[in-house]
């Protein structure tokens, strides 16, 4: 009935608007889930009772906008309830755990809403003035990076102002606010939910274009790092500011093209005038560089790619622990087989390196085949390192992209080879990944998505096993709107905090998809899947498995 509801109320004319919103546009999005968490956990006291500590998650977000053209409204409200986590013992209540955290006072147990995001925009001939919450990134995102990167469930804004103003062929632009952290996970577990940890964030960028041949571009960025949550005078940060910021990043940025060559390049000095923020290092030069190199010499596509960052994750290694990272540069790394070991060279506060990515576009584009070769030096230890001595990275990857009239094949292997300076051995990555969508019988297509890797340790004061992972996602799609997915991962990964379904090491799991129109999108799934890291845009956070069901419906207006 309630997909019926939901197909057929599209097709109602809405009444006119009149007065202020008669011009205006108006659109949003409305998503629910519900997830059913299987425990195994038992009590002492109910030594029958295997399912116990199940427990039932809803979570929703809704999304509004209102476009006038010259004006725009948005907003975006979050919530959590926890029906059914709790059990009785002695006839008194008992919750398993509390969804309320440091800092929230909430009125109803279990449950938490929030007016997570909210804006007014203003626009203009010569730019537009923003209020309220905004992402923003400098430059490649060295000296700041606040974006929505729903790949790893990350959603930080900064609450404040945001102004761009473009004048010929000058561009400004300044944002000032408090980190808006996103409170409710829309794709993971919520367990105590705490207030923003209200950091200030002041940033100026300047931009010139058609400077001769380059467009050149020049960035300030401080912050006033809060210690605790502070929910009663969030703008206090400003006051502290005026006495001493806690960091400073400046720097600049240029492309150009020369010598039939694509180049960029950017430099950010840091300063770190709060000692906290070195955890107990050297004051010493702090600093990243990134540039790149792109040029088409026939069919081919060549990019040349370098870094050097000094001290540029001390500040994340704060922030990580809230969910997300404030200053993110380019990684370089193939993003797709990030291990717990290799995280930290993705994290490095010491590191250089580059890689050269060769491509070859055959039958107009359609079959591309691809060469990569990544070569860095980590110098740092301790911290996430495994290792106790520097280490030099290889990792050559390899591929071919192929685009035909039925058929889609996207395949990648490669081989990562950490060799350390002292001689105890070297950590060793094989993998390979593949996406195939095919035809089927009729009005059915198929869809293959496969990944595999095995990891071989070096030697380590605290050993762990050699592992292998895989996972397995194999989909038939009807033109009825219907996707019928089945999962299956293994892995015998001893730092992976989850357990499968099948076996310990094997997890399955199954979905159904529907899409009445293109409005609508239902998702059932039954199953669980494992635990690991995921990285996404030079970010990594460590995602927990799942073992349950769950349904989910998406709206868009």
């Amino acid at each position: 009935m309630l997909l019926t509801m939901l197909g057929t109320a599209f097709a109602q004319d809405l009444p006119e608007a009149e007065g202020p919103l008669a011009a205006a546009s108006t659109a949003g999005s409305f998503q629910t889930e519900g997830r059913y968490y299987f425990s195994d956990q038992t009590h002492p006291d109910f030594p029958d009772e295997t399912r116990l500590y199940d427990y039932i998650e809803v979570v929703g977000r809704v999304n509004l906008l209102a476009d006038g053209g010259a004006w725009q409204v948005g907003l975006q409200a979050d919530g959590v309830g926890l029906p059914q986590s709790w059990y009785y013992l002695d006839d008194e209540k008992v919750y398993e755990f509390s969804l309320h955290g440091e800092g929230v006072d909430f009125p109803v147990q279990q449950s938490y809403a929030n007016l997570e995001k909210s804006w007014v925009t203003a626009r203009a001939n010569w730019g537009e003035v923003q209020i309220g919450d905004a992402y923003t990134s400098f430059g490649r995102g060295l000296a700041l990076n606040l974006v929505k990167n729903t790949d790893i469930d990350v959603d930080t804004s900064i609450k404040g102002a945001k102004a761009y103003a473009s004048f010929g062929d000058w561009d400004l632009q300044l944002v000032t606010g408090l980190v808006n952290q996103q409170q409710v996970q829309q794709y993971n577990p919520n367990r105590q939910i705490r207030g923003n940890k209200n950091h200030m964030v002041t940033g100026l960028r300047f931009d010139r274009y058609a400077l001769g041949p380059a467009n050149v571009g020049a960035h300030a960025v401080v912050l006033e790092m809060a210690e605790d949550v502070d929910a009663n005078s969030p703008w206090g940060r400003y006051g502290e500011a005026a006495d001493g910021i806690d960091m400073a990043v400046a720097g600049a940025t240029a492309e150009f093209y020369a010598g039939g060559v694509d180049w960029f390049v950017e430099g950010d000095w840091y300063e770190y005038n709060d000692p906290a923020l070195l955890a107990g290092r050297e004051d010493e030069p702090s600093y990243g560089v990134y540039g790149s190199a792109s040029f088409y010499p026939g069919n081919l596509a060549i990019l040349v790619e370098g870094k050097r960052y000094k001290n540029t994750e001390l500040v994340n290694a704060i922030t990580t622990g809230e969910g997300y990272e404030l200053m993110v540069g380019p990684s370089l790394e193939y993003e797709r087989v990030i291990t717990e070991d290799s995280s930290a060279a993705v994290n490095s506060n010491d590191v250089y390196g580059g890689r050269v990515r060769t491509s070859l576009s055959l039958k107009k584009g359609k079959v591309i085949p691809f060469v990569a070769v990544g070569a860095y030096r980590d110098l740092e230890l301790g911290g996430l390192h495994f290792n106790r001595a520097p280490e030099t990275i290889v990792h050559p990857v390899m591929g071919i992209d192929f685009q035909g009239a039925h058929q889609q094949l996207i395949l990648n292997t490669g081989y990562r080879y950490d060799l350390r300076d002292d001689g105890f051995g070297a950590d060793r990555l094989a993998h390979i990944d593949a996406t195939w969508a095919f035809p089927l019988v009729g009005p059915f297509h198929g869809e293959l998505i496969v990944d595999a890797y095995k990891f071989q340790w070096g030697d380590n004061e605290n050993q762990q096993h050699d592992f292998v992972t895989s996972s397995l996602s194999a989909a038939v799609l009807t033109e009825g709107g219907w996707v019928f997915v089945v999962y299956q991962d293994y892995t015998d990964d001893p730092l992976v905090n989850s357990s499968g379904n099948i076996t310990d090491s094997v997890y399955l799991a199954g979905e159904a998809q529907y899409q009445p129109t293109d409005r609508v999108t239902v998702k059932g799934f039954y199953g669980a899947y494992k635990a690991g890291i995921r990285c996404a845009g030079g970010q990594c956070r460590r995602l927990p498995g799942f073992e349950g069901a769950r349904l989910s419906c998406a709206v868009t207006f």
